[in-house]
């Protein structure tokens, strides 16, 4: 039936400054108008109406969007005066249905002139919006979005918004955790906007259905909407809800059974003309697992025909079940289930497998940990890090899943946890404590103490860093560096295996790229109007003898691998600790260690892994400029590394800086691939930086080496 062109129905109206806008133009499954199903005996439009009454001053008008068909049918509007008859409305109809609330609001605006400041909320929860009309009174001009914790949430219920600094809504995903670093919160669908009509105008133009593509676009804008916390609501989304809400009741698993030799003592041939022997403890631990949510469904590989049988059996046997399946191969069987998005840590497939006739008994089912994530912290090339809570209790959870982008990941991973359990054996008061580790089809995770008050060193002024780092070397050295090998040529072997294994391949695997090769190979470029030979070129100079043994590690030891400020965690206490290592199973180079504080101190890679501006340019091929140029170190805080790290090494100052150069160089060049899914720009840069700090410390270690192939090299240039 087609409808007149979009109109309204109006109400006598009011003043008092903001618009609220209900849209409501949707059919339900019956095809029924959603606004009069009832929770608790009350409509769902006057249970989230009542949310606004408080602020009833402040309320020019409320509006509903609906549909004209539903307007004919159920004469919405002489069927809502009489309850909301002390907030004056207007009912906007609409001819056709819309694909989802923001192209819904985007009609209603455009069709009937709505403009300036509007709060578009669903009628699917009740809530308290005192927080929300705070932030309004604060900031008339910021779009604000309602958020809800997750914490015991179904996050196949929820839009969820990733909140960076000052509340800002970076980005939001529908049903599943968007993929962004941030704390994570559920959207409530209650918006403000200063002016609703440029708002829509966006929405038309761009033909958003839902809001959270107009708050991504925001965000992609460099001007995010803000988040507003609320702290009371219920909600009635779907007709599922409204069920739990009345009934909270609901299946949290299924479980699938075989029968004989599992439930009953097995037979070879089946005889139906008598009861089989139950085994013990069957019919009990079944009833028990119905009682906790499960959904019982019994396997077998007995015939389809003989079903009737066999289900008049299980019922005198007093066997309770759902469902049963027959018919089976009796061989091997296999569950295959996907991890959903919205229950991403829990696992969603376990097997159990029994000797025969034994029973169940003895058997315990978890009832799954319901796990919310609260947050994603940044970083990690190889692996997910989230805040976790369970119960109350947070905690770290690392993961790398084995399929997808991170599936390579999970032995890196594994290896990581082992470096922590030694560390933690050592030293226990430098690391998080450990609470456990899962190795199963889908991923590999373990669990640690969040950190809870305490801040990565990059964050630190320079007079904190520069204490939490004296303390944290003077641990290290006590604890962890002790444990040495000083055997020279061991020593001169290990930097030469790690010359051939980690340096060399990223040479041949990088010079496919034309911009990178000039710098790979070949004679050199200049950076910054001066000359560098290139990183083949480098490496030939440091395996000579009188050139390698200055670059040789002091000594072998355990070391964490990836030292950067950004892996130092301190608090106002001065209690300073170690996360995310990056170290090997065997001895390592101590001057791994100094080359990633270097990487913060003299490359300041915290200032720029981010960036989006470019952070170098080229005149041609073999000429670079940098446009990012970091800061001298602050003295106090170079002073102390160099006189720490040369009593740790038994070296002076001018070596300290000589092999933290070098080894920053060598930590930049394995950085390349990994900078380069940033950008081919961070990739030139992080090389480009690589050759500068190499072909410094070689020109400071030798200096009349590097200065005679230099001048031989652009003599041939």
């Amino acid at each position: 039936m087609s409808g007149p062109p979009d109109a309204a129905i109006t109400a006598p109206p009011s003043g008092g400054g903001i618009s609220v806008v209900f849209p409501v133009a949707e059919r339900n499954a019956d095809g029924d108008f959603r606004g009069f199903e009832t929770v608790g005996g009350e409509t769902l439009i006057r249970r989230s109406l009542r949310s606004f009454q408080p602020f009833r001053q402040l309320i020019d008008k409320v509006f509903y969007v609906v549909l004209d068909e539903h307007e004919k049918r159920f004469d919405i509007a002489r069927r809502m005066a009489p309850g909301i008859s002390d907030i004056p409305f207007e009912l906007v109809l609409l001819s056709s249905p819309t694909g989802g609330p923001a192209e819904t609001v985007a009609r209603a605006v455009a069709k009937h002139g709505i403009s300036g400041r509007t709060i578009v909320c669903d009628i699917d929860h009740r809530l308290d919006p005192a927080p929300l009309f705070g932030n309004i009174a604060a900031a008339p001009d910021e779009c604000l979005v309602s958020l809800w914790p997750l914490a015991r949430e179904d996050l196949k219920r929820w839009s969820v918004a990733c909140v960076g600094r000052d509340e800002a809504i970076v980005n939001v995903a529908e049903r599943r955790l968007p993929d962004a670093a941030g704390s994570f919160s559920g959207v409530i669908g209650c918006y403000y906007f200063p002016d609703i009509r440029v708002v829509m105008d966006v929405c038309q133009d761009q033909a958003f259905k839902r809001f959270c593509e107009y708050f991504n676009r925001l965000a992609s804008h460099g001007a995010p909407a803000r988040g507003v916390r609320l702290e009371t609501a219920e909600f009635f989304g779907d007709r599922e809800r409204i069920r739990l809400l009345e009934n909270p009741a609901e299946f949290r698993g299924a479980i699938f059974c075989d029968i004989d030799g599992t439930l009953i003592v097995h037979e070879d041939k089946p005889d139906y003309s008598r009861l089989p022997q139950l085994l013990p403890g069957s019919r009990e631990k079944l009833r028990s697992w119905i009682a906790d949510g499960y959904f019982v469904v019994l396997c077998t590989a007995r015939s389809g025909e003989d079903e009737p049988r066999l289900v008049e059996m299980l019922h005198e046997l007093n066997i309770p079940y759902h469902r049963i399946v027959t018919g089976l191969p009796s061989g091997v069987r296999v569950l295959i289930n996907d991890r959903k998005p919205y229950a991403m840590l829990e696992s969603q497939a376990a097997s159990i497998e029994i000797a025969r006739n034994h029973g169940i008994a003895a058997l315990e089912i978890s009832p799954g940990r319901r796990l919310t994530v609260l947050r994603r912290f940044e970083g990690g090339s190889f692996a997910e890090t989230l805040l976790v809570e369970e119960n109350g209790k947070t905690f770290v959870r690392k993961r790398a899943a084995k399929d997808g982008n991170l599936s390579v990941g999970h032995h890196r991973l594994r290896d990581q946890f082992r470096t922590i359990e030694r560390f933690s054996q050592l030293a226990p008061e430098l690391v998080p404590a450990l609470y456990g580790e899962e190795n199963n089809s889908h991923e590999y995770f373990y669990d640690m103490e969040f950190l809870d008050g305490y801040v990565p060193v990059a964050e630190c002024a320079d007079e904190m860093r520069a204490a939490a780092l004296d303390r944290l070397f003077d641990r290290f050295g006590a604890r962890i560096y002790c444990h040495r090998s000083t055997d020279r040529g061991a020593a001169e072997d290990w930097l030469l295996r790690h010359l051939d294994s980690k340096i060399h391949p990223k040479i041949a695997a990088l010079a496919v790229h034309d911009r990178l090769r000039p710098l790979l190979a070949g004679e050199g470029v200049e950076i910054d109007g001066v000359f560098h030979p290139s990183l083949e070129k480098l490496l030939a100079r440091i395996v000579e003898n009188d050139v390698l043994a200055k670059f040789a590690p002091q000594f072998l030891t355990l070391v964490h691998g990836d030292l950067t400020f950004q892996n130092i965690m301190t608090r106002a206490d001065g209690d300073t600790r170690v996360i995310d290592m990056e170290a090997q199973d065997s001895l390592e180079a101590i001057e791994l260690d100094l080359g990633k504080i270097f990487q913060s101190t003299h490359n300041q890679y915290e200032k720029w892994w981010r960036s989006c501006t470019s952070l170098c340019g080229s005149a041609s091929p073999t000429s670079l400029r940098l446009n990012f140029h970091p800061a001298s170190p602050d003295s106090m805080l170079l002073d102390a590394l160099r006189r720490r790290w040369g009593k740790i090494l038994g070296c002076s100052a001018d070596a300290v800086d000589i092999k933290g150069g070098f080894y920053l160089g060598l930590h930049l060049v394995r950085m390349v691939p990994f900078r380069m899914k940033m950008s081919m720009d961070h990739a030139l840069y992080a090389l480009a930086t690589a050759l500068r700090s190499l072909n410094a410390a070689i020109e400071q270690a030798a200096p009349r080496v590097a200065r005679r192939s230099a001048r031989r090299m652009r003599v041939a240039a």
